[in-house]
C-alpha cells in the first residue's frame, strides 16, 4: 500500500467516526465500499424470539466445517454460552442445519450457499429463484459466483437481501409481520427500489400508463406466468389499478381449473385491486369460459356493497394504504426520478400486496389499522401529490379518498361492460352493471365521479372532448354581465371530465378581472372554496398561467375578508394546484416560491404557523429545487414560530 491510499484509508475511518451511525451502517454494508477501503465487518445474527446471538464470522466458519465434514461443531455464542451445530439430514435432500444445547434446538435457514460441494450450492440456488420468482438475469449473477465458489460471509447478506426483496418473500413476511402484532411502517414497506421494480416492471422512459402497459408491465406479466401460470396471474392483479395492464394480462395461458381456483382466492381473499381487475378480464372471456360469472357476480356484489363510511370499509383499507405507501416512498425518495403515474403505480400494486395479506389473515381491525395508516404517511403523501401536479396536473391527492376509489371502480366496471356488451347481454352480470334495476352500478352511479381521472391518468390531456353544448354552457356563463359562482359552475364542472381549452380558460380570467377580483352573490364559505379549487384546477390543466396569476389576486382578497376568511392550509391548496399551470420545473418553482413567500410573511391564527412550517418542509423534500425560491419564507416561518413560542 502506498503512503497516498493509507492517508487516504484513515481519513475515511475518521469520517466514519464523525459521520451520523445510520450513514457508518449503510457504507460499511456496502461490499463496493469495504473492499476499496479494506474494512472488514462481522454483524452479530440473532435468532428470532430466542435471544440468542452469535458473531456471523463464528457461525459461518462453523457452517463451513458442518457442510463439509457432516460433523457435529461447537460454537459459542456473544455472551459465551455453547451451542452444538449440527446437520439434521446427511443423505438426501438439501442441508438443514440446527444449533441446540441442553433445553433447546433452533432451526437455521439454508446456508448452502457456503457448502464447499457445487451441486449442493447450485440446487439451492434453483430453489431460491424458484420459490421467489427470481428473472433469468438476476439469477445468472449468482450462478457465475456460485458456479465457481461458495459465497463469502458479506456476500451471503447481500444474496439473502436479493431474495428478500422480492414480492413472492415480501407477502409471505409481511403475514408473519401482522400475524405477530408488529408491523410497522419500516416493515411493511421496503427501501428497495429492485423490489418495486420487480412488483411492477422496471421504468424504461414511457411518457404514459398507456405506453408503460405495452411495453415495462406486459413484460413483467409474461415473466410472471412463465413462473408459474396460477400464482402469475394472481401476482400479476396486482397491477391492475388501470385498465390499459389488465388487458396485457394473457389469461389464456392459465387452464380453466387453475383459473376457477384463482377466482375463488379472489373471490375469498382478494384485495380490491385484484378484484377489480378479475372481473374486468372476467367480462372479456365470460363468452368462452361462462363457468366465471357466478365468481364475477359475487366479487361485483362485494364491490358494490362496501360502505366506505362503515367500519370493515376495504375501500377504506385501500385508500389509507395507498397513501401509506405512496408517502414513505415520497419520504425515501424512492422512484422520485420516475413520472408521478409510475410511483403511484407501484404505490398502489404494494399497497394491494399489504391488502392481500390481511384478507388472507383475517381477524384485523380494519378500521384501526386504516387510521394508522393513513396517519402515519398523510402530510407526506398530499404535498408531494400536489407538487406532482405540475407534471401529471389532471389528478390531485384529494381523489384518492374512498368514496372516489369506489366511484372509479363503477366506474372502470360500466366500461368494461359497455365494451363487451355483446359478451354479456344475455347473462345476469349485465344486470348487475348496466341493468335498469336500483342495485345496478349504473344507477347507483353519482356522475361525474366514476368518470374523473384516476390516479394513473394524470396526464395533461382529456381524452374526451368538450361537447359542444357544454362548450356553449361554459362560454355563456364566463360572458356573463355578473361574474359570480354560477360564472363558473358549467366550467369548473367539466375541466377533470372532457378536454377543456385554453382560450376557455383565458375567459375565465377576463371574466375575474371584469369583476374586480371579486365573486358576486356569494353565499358561504364552502361555495367559495369550491369555486377557488375548481379554477385552479382548470388553470393547471389548461396550463393557463393567465388564469393562475388572476386567481391569486382572487385569492389574496378573500383571504382577509373576515366575512370569508381563508386558513393557511385552504390557500396553500389553491396555491400548489394553480403553480400547476407551469409545466417547466424554473417557472413553477418561481411562481410558487413567490406566492409562498407571499404567505410566510401573512398573519396567522392559532397553530397556523406550525401547519405551514410543517407542509413547507413536506414540499421542500418532495422537491428539493424549491430552495432556491423558498428559503426566504423557510427562514421567515421558523422566526415567527419561535417567536411566537418564547412569548
Amino acid at each position: 500500500m502506498n503512503n497516498d491510499a493509507f492517508v487516504k484509508i484513515h481519513m475515511v475511518k475518521a469520517v466514519l467516526e464523525k459521520a451520523h451511525p445510520l450513514i457508518r451502517q449503510t457504507l460499511l454494508e456496502d461490499p463496493k465500499f469495504s473492499k476499496k477501503y479494506g474494512f472488514k465487518t462481522d454483524a452479530v445474527l440473532s435468532f428470532g424470539d430466542s435471544k440468542v446471538s452469535i458473531k456471523r464470522s463464528t457461525l459461518f466458519t462453523a457452517i463451513r466445517k458442518v457442510l463439509s465434514t457432516k460433523s457435529d461443531v461447537i460454537i459459542s455464542d456473544i455472551n459465551d454460552n455453547e451451542w452444538k451445530l449440527i446437520l439434521t439430514n446427511k443423505n438426501e435432500g438439501p442441508p438443514t442445519l440446527s444449533i441446540c444445547d441442553e433445553s433447546q434446538r433452533l432451526n437455521l435457514p439454508d446456508f448452502s450457499v457456503l457448502s464447499s460441494d457445487r451441486d449442493i450450492r447450485i440446487k439451492s440456488l434453483e430453489l431460491f429463484c424458484s420459490n421467489v420468482n427470481l428473472t433469468l438475469a438476476e439469477k445468472n449473477e449468482w450462478y457465475k459466483i456460485l458456479f465457481e465458489r461458495s459465497l463469502e460471509d458479506d456476500e451471503v447478506d447481500e444474496f439473502r437481501s436479493d431474495f428478500h426483496f422480492t414480492p413472492v418473500h415480501f407477502a409471505q413476511s409481511i403475514q408473519m409481520e401482522i400475524k405477530r402484532g408488529e408491523s410497522s411502517v419500516q416493515s411493511l414497506i421496503p427501501t428497495s427500489r429492485k423490489y418495486f421494480e420487480r412488483l411492477v416492471g422496471v421504468y424504461g422512459g414511457s411518457k404514459s400508463i398507456k405506453d408503460y402497459a405495452e411495453g415495462s408491465a406486459k413484460k413483467v406479466i409474461c415473466e410472471l406466468f412463465e413462473w408459474n401460470p396460477y400464482d402469475g396471474f394472481l401476482f400479476s392483479l396486482f397491477l391492475a389499478s388501470h385498465n390499459f395492464i389488465t388487458c396485457e394480462i394473457p389469461i389464456d395461458k392459465i387452464d380453466s381449473d387453475a383459473l376457477l381456483k384463482a377466482y375463488r382466492f379472489i373471490e375469498d381473499y382478494g384485495d380490491k385491486i385484484s378484484q377489480l381487475g378479475a372481473v374486468e378480464i372476467g367480462l372479456s372471456q365470460i363468452s368462452q369460459n361462462p363457468d366465471l360469472e357466478p365468481y364475477l357476480i359475487r366479487i361485483t356484489e362485494k364491490i358494490r356493497d362496501d360502505k366506505v363510511d362503515e367500519h370493515n370499509s376495504e375501500f377504506t383499507l385501500l385508500s389509507a394504504l395507498f397513501v401509506l405507501v405512496e408517502g414513505e416512498l415520497s419520504l425515501n425518495r424512492i422512484l422520485s426520478d420516475t413520472p408521478p403515474f409510475y410511483r403511484r403505480l407501484a404505490s398502489i400494486a404494494h399497497a394491494s400486496l399489504i391488502h392481500r395479506q390481511i384478507n388472507i389473515l383475517g381477524g384485523i381491525d380494519i378500521k384501526s389499522f386504516s387510521d394508522w395508516a393513513f396517519n402515519a404517511r398523510a402530510e407526506q403523501f398530499y404535498f408531494q401529490n400536489l407538487a406532482d401536479m405540475r407534471r401529471e396536473p389532471r389528478w390531485n391527492p384529494d381523489l384518492s379518498m374512498a368514496s372516489q376509489i369506489k366511484a372509479d371502480f363503477f366506474g372502470r366496471l360500466m366500461i368494461s361492460a359497455e365494451k363487451h356488451k355483446k359478451n354479456i347481454s344475455e347473462s345476469k352480470i349485465y344486470k348487475h352493471i348496466l341493468g335498469d334495476g336500483p342495485d345496478s352500478l349504473v344507477k347507483l352511479s353519482e356522475l361525474p365521479l366514476p368518470y374523473l381521472p384516476g390516479p394513473l391518468e394524470g396526464e395533461e390531456t382529456s381524452p374526451n372532448p368538450l361537447p359542444p353544448e357544454l362548450a356553449e354552457a361554459v362560454e355563456n356563463q364566463l360572458k356573463s354581465e355578473e361574474v359570480g359562482p354560477e360564472s363558473f359552475i358549467a366550467l369548473v364542472n367539466t375541466a377533470l371530465v372532457f378536454r377543456v381549452e385554453k382560450q376557455q380558460a383565458e375567459l375565465a380570467a377576463k371574466a375575474l378581472r371584469l369583476g374586480n377580483h371579486r365573486l358576486a352573490n356569494v353565499q358561504n364559505q364552502p361555495q367559495l372554496l369550491v369555486i377557488l379549487n375548481g379554477v385552479a384546477s382548470v388553470a393547471a390543466v389548461t396550463r393557463s398561467k393567465t388564469l393562475a396569476n388572476e386567481l391569486r389576486i382572487l385569492v389574496r382578497k378573500y383571504k382577509v375578508d373576515p366575512a370569508y376568511t381563508l386558513s393557511i392550509d385552504e390557500v396553500l391548496r389553491i396555491c400548489l394546484v394553480a403553480a400547476a399551470s407551469h409545466s417547466d420545473l424554473d417557472e413553477w418553482r418561481d411562481f410558487l416560491g413567490d406566492w409562498l413567500n407571499e404567505l410566510a410573511f401573512a398573519k396567522f391564527k392559532n397553530k397556523e404557523g406550525e401547519s405551514f412550517h410543517s407542509h413547507l418542509k413536506c414540499l421542500l423534500h418532495s422537491v428539493p429545487e424549491l430552495w432556491l425560491t423558498c428559503g426566504k419564507a423557510q427562514a421567515a416561518i421558523v422566526a415567527y414560530n419561535k417567536s411566537i413560542n418564547d412569548h
